[in-house]
């Protein structure tokens, strides 16, 4: 928390007000301030969680991800402020170096807060200056911004004040603080001042899952986290997260997890550290839990979702590759028994990893994705489950050729990304390896151009004129914001796929990693957006 302003900037970027925009999971390239004037729903940054409604004032800091969920029901309106904040720093005796705050130096604890009532007065002013194009302009909204800024920051300890669902957003916290407790329904609805029944519904139509089955969830994950990090018996383990004895806490872990948890602690005995997200997919190809990788709801978001509890420790997965240090002073303090990275990483990267545990190092560098789960499965002794993988593997994509058998004979495809103002072609190995070669689809650029990562202009891309598109639009307010305006132009337009309406939207995850189970998951993808569309047309 930041007590002495003097030595910093705030900077005006701009100001929307919106009605019905919604807004996924995108990244913060600066700090924003989010009014609502009217509706109520969901915050969530990063994978925290707040409930918001009408007069709140939501910050959002820099460099993370951040999702508004309103709730159907409500009508929608809000301001969305964007700034940036700098701080002078001293590099010399008299030189001063600006530089912007990051995100592990956030001024504000808070996320949701109740502004004075000034506020929505003077976003309306500032909105008024943003609409009106004089040209000194920029001094009166450097100005209003600050105001904002210091009415925000004189009164960020005031509290809103509580209704139903802010405070059964609390009984949900003290479940995951309490689960090693006796906890009731009963306990619960008491805290929030509601019967049983209705604090139930409540919950339920809120979170979309019961309250015993929320409490059960976090009971079975400690357990989890405990088989795997500690020797403790199965009574001591029980009686840790909230369950009388073994028995019963054995019978509940089977019909959650699927096997018993004596089973999945011998799964786990051999503690695997992925340094990255691909060596993350080749081992879940080979069946193989790691103990330790870099999890991310939007980064990662398909093994935050399905291997969030498995995975018991979480690294860094934002600017992996320049936030290193962190990633191994967490794996120093948790001791893994092996690490698997790729070969290209730095030599100061690979020294610190191999003081930690035994290394293996597993080829990129005109390596396919095969070469590197064979690699790997031989290392860790998996060589059959990898047999097993690439024959499922080769059957998926056989099976795909003939569902796209038509599209596969007409269609002319590219790959594109969209970052900030810059358009991309082929982004990723997966997309060049899975699209181009695998399936044999033909290429609106001639073969023998084909390269990775290339950038391109928007007058390229219409003469090559593709007649089908797959496209990825980086998910921050710069990116979308071009996305907007290129959508608009002629140019754009004016493309064969975008006439016919042949532009399927994928993600990062999981088209850009480059692993066994990415392009698995890719072909996967690539079904449900051709084969799907075609049958529903």
């Amino acid at each position: 928390m930041i007590n002495n302003w003097e030595s910093f900037e705030i900077n005006y970027c701009r100001i929307e007000r919106l009605y019905d925009r919604k807004i996924e999971r995108v990244l913060s390239t600066s700090y924003l301030f989010i009014y609502i004037n009217s509706g109520e729903g969901l915050l969530s940054i990063d994978i925290e969680k707040f409930l918001f409604r009408k007069g709140d004032l939501l910050f959002i800091p820099a460099e993370c991800t951040y999702h508004l969920q309103f709730k159907n029901t409500c009508c929608i309106d809000y301001y969305f402020l964007q700034f940036q904040v700098y701080q002078a720093r001293e590099i010399s005796i008299d030189t001063y170096k600006k530089v912007k705050l990051k995100k592990e130096n956030n001024f504000l604890q808070s996320f949701v807060l109740q502004p004075v009532d000034k506020i929505p007065m003077l976003l309306d002013e500032l909105l008024a200056l943003e609409r009106d194009k004089l040209t000194n302009n920029h001094f009166l909204k450097q100005a209003k911004i600050a105001m904002i800024f210091h009415y925000f920051m004189s009164n960020q300890q005031q509290t809103a004040p509580k209704d139903t669902m802010l405070a059964i957003e609390e009984t949900k916290k003290y479940l995951e603080n309490h689960y090693h407790e006796t906890i009731s329904t009963a306990l619960l609805a008491k805290k929030v001042g509601l019967s049983p029944k209705y604090y139930s519904q409540l919950f339920k139509k809120e979170y979309g899952i019961g309250v015993q089955d929320f409490l059960t969830e976090i009971r079975i994950g400690k357990a989890k986290e405990l088989l795997v990090k500690t020797s403790n018996s199965l009574r001591v383990i029980a009686t840790s997260v909230g369950y009388a004895d073994e028995f019963y806490l054995s019978r509940v872990f089977k019909k959650i997890v699927g096997i018993p948890p004596t089973n999945y602690r011998k799964k786990r005995e051999l503690k695997i550290a992925s340094y990255d997200f691909s060596t993350t997919g080749h081992l879940l190809a080979l069946h193989i839990i790691p103990y330790a990788a870099s999890l991310h709801p939007k980064w990662t978001r398909y093994y935050y979702q399905f291997f969030h509890d498995d995975i018991l420790v979480h690294l860094n997965a934002y600017k992996i590759h320049s936030q290193w240090e962190s990633n191994i002073q967490k794996l120093s303090e948790e001791k893994p028994d092996k690490i698997i990275a790729k070969d290209d990483i730095s030599d100061k990267e690979k020294q610190a990893l191999e003081k930690i545990a035994p290394v293996y190092y597993y080829h990129v560098q005109n390596c396919s994705w095969k070469s590197q789960l064979l690699e790997i499965a031989s290392y860790i002794h998996c060589e059959m489950d990898a047999e097993y993988f690439l024959k499922v593997y080769e059957n998926k994509v056989n099976e795909t050729k003939k569902l796209l058998q038509e599209q596969l004979e007409k269609e002319t495809v590219l790959v594109v990304s969209i970052f900030k103002n810059t358009l991309v072609l082929n982004r990723s190995r997966t997309a060049i390896d899975l699209v181009y070669q695998d399936l044999g689809f033909s290429s609106a650029q001639p073969k023998e151009d084909i390269q990775l990562n290339e950038t391109i202009s928007l007058s390229y891309l219409v003469s090559l004129n593709p007649t089908y598109l797959f496209l990825n639009i980086r998910q921050d307010i710069d990116t979308i914001g071009f996305w907007e305006k290129l959508k608009c132009s002629k140019e754009w337009n004016r493309i064969k796929a975008v006439k016919s309406k042949k532009v399927a939207f994928i993600q990062s995850d999981p088209w850009n990693e480059y692993s066994a189970s990415s392009h698995l998951r890719v072909l996967h993808n690539i079904q449900e957006l051709m084969v799907e569309k075609v049958q529903a047309n």
